[in-house]
C-alpha cells in the first residue's frame, strides 16, 4: 500500500488494522490512542485489567517512549510505527523474552514486503540498515504475561532527529513515504506464523533470527557496568547471549540485559 506525501501526517486508520487482522490470535483486539505516555505502559495497564492475550496497542505518538536500559525513544508525532503486544506464550516463562526473535524476523519480512527495505538484526534488539538504526524492540515480563513492543522510524527524515546514535528511516531508505497501517498489518500477519513456530520449535526461529544478525564476524566494544571489552563476535547463542572472542583467545558470553555494544573504531 503506497501513500502520497499529503497522507503521511494523518492519524493511523486503526479500523483498517483491526479488519485486516480479523481471525488472528495476534491482534484479536486492537486498541488505538493518538497519544500515550508509552505503548508499553498502556499495554501493561490493560494486562492488569484482564486483557486477552493477543491485544495490540498502537499509537501515533508517545510522550515517554522508552527502549532498552531506560533509553528515551524520540520521534515526530504521526510518523512512526509504535505498538505493543500482550502475549502469554505456551513456553516456560524463562524463555518468554526470546519472543523478540519471531518479532524481529516478522518486522524484517514486513519491511521487505511493504517498503523493499532490507534490514539486519543488531544484538540484542535493534533493526539496522547499513549499521543505522531503523527500529527497536523491547520485552518486559510480568505475572500477567509478557509485553513486547516495537518502534520503527517510518515517515520522516533522520536528519530531523538530533541524537548521537546513527539513525535512518523507512522513508529515507525507500525514497518516499510508506503506509504505516500496511506495515503493521504485514508485521502482525507474519508474526502470527513465526510466533506459533517459536512455541512449537524455538530453535528453528532462533536460527532464522541468527541468520539475520548484523554483528557476526565484526570487532565490537561491549560495555558492562564500568568495564569495557573488545573482541570479535563469533556467535549469538541459544540463550540469547553475545559470544565475544577477546584478544587473549577467551570466548566470553554477554547477556542482553547487562551489556551495550558498538562497533569498535577502525584502527
Amino acid at each position: 500500500m503506497s501513500v502520497g506525501a499529503d497522507e503521511t501526517l494523518r492519524p493511523l486508520q486503526w479500523w483498517r488494522i483491526a479488519q485486516a487482522l480479523r481471525g488472528q490470535r495476534v491482534g484479536r483486539r486492537v486498541v488505538y490512542r493518538e497519544t500515550v505516555d508509552s505503548t508499553m505502559d498502556f499495554c501493561h495497564a490493560l494486562a492488569r485489567a484482564g486483557a486477552v492475550a493477543g491485544t495490540v496497542v498502537v499509537a501515533d505518538a508517545q510522550t515517554a517512549g522508552r527502549g532498552r536500559q531506560g533509553r528515551v525513544w524520540l520521534a515526530p508525532p504521526r510518523t512512526c510505527l509504535l505498538f505493543s503486544l500482550l502475549l502469554r506464550p505456551a513456553l516456560p516463562p524463562a524463555q518468554w523474552p526470546h519472543v523478540l526473535w519471531p518479532l524481529a524476523v516478522a518486522l524484517q519480512a514486513a519491511l521487505r514486503q511493504e517498503a523493499d527495505v532490507c534490514t539486519a538484526i543488531k544484538w540484542p534488539n535493534d533493526l539496522v540498515v547499513r549499521g543505522r538504526k531503523v527500529g527497536g524492540l523491547l520485552a518486559e515480563t510480568t505475572r500477567r504475561g509478557i509485553v513486547v513492543g516495537a518502534g520503527v522510524n517510518v515517515n520522516f527524515s533522520a536528519a530531523a532527529i538530533d541524537v548521537e546514535q546513527p539513525l535512518t528511516t523507512v522513508a529515507d531508505e525507500a525514497n518516499g513515504p510508506v503506509a504505516r497501517e500496511a506495515l503493521l498489518v504485514a508485521c502482525l500477519q507474519s508474526f502470527e506464523q513465526w510466533y506459533a513456530q517459536w512455541q512449537a520449535a524455538p530453535d528453528d526461529v532462533w536460527r532464522a533470527w541468527r541468520a539475520g544478525a548484523y554483528l557476526m564476524g565484526e570487532t565490537v566494544r561491549v560495555v558492562v557496568g564500568g568495564a569495557a571489552y573488545q573482541g570479535l563476535v563469533v556467535d549469538h547463542d541459544r540463550d540469547g547471549c553475545l559470544c565475544l572472542r577477546l584478544g587473549d583467545g577467551e570466548v566470553r558470553r554477554f547477556a542482553a540485559g547487562e551489556a551495550s555494544v558498538r562497533l569498535a573504531p577502525a584502527e
